[in-house]
């Protein structure tokens, strides 16, 4: 069996490497911090929450809630996103028929759902 032997010349990362990387990012962190105590930001005018501005969309999944916000008042606006989440979440329990019928009434709840969607999304980026 051969002995094995260290390779001489090679430097260990603990401690040696490791340390010369924290000073380095110490350095770096210590630069960026006088250079945020010597420059400060350029703020603007204080931000409203209850007020959006017009130029401001949501990402596509959330559009569909910007545009029933346009339409209705805000308390509706709030409240039917609420009973839809919740009628979903009930759905397994208010379906216990074992007749097809039903199934084809959720489908047709469930498209007319899914078109009023794809309609308040338009509707969300249509300008005002």
């Amino acid at each position: 069996m051969e002995k094995q032997t260290k390779n001489k010349g090679t430097v260990p990362f603990f401690p040696h490497h490791l340390l010369s990387e924290a000073s380095l990012a110490f350095a770096f962190l210590g630069v960026i911090l006088v250079l945020a105590g010597l420059f400060e930001a350029e703020l603007g005018p204080p931000a409203n929450a209850l007020q959006t501005p017009i130029h401001i969309l949501p990402e596509w999944y959330f559009l569909w809630l910007f545009g029933l916000l346009r339409l209705v008042p805000q308390t509706v606006g709030l409240l039917i996103p609420v009973l839809l989440i919740g009628g979903l979440f009930l759905l397994p329990w208010l379906d216990r028929k074992k007749e097809t019928s039903a199934n084809r009434i959720i489908l047709l709840i469930t498209g007319l759902i899914l078109v009023g969607l794809v309609i308040l999304s338009v509707v969300a980026r249509l300008p005002w």
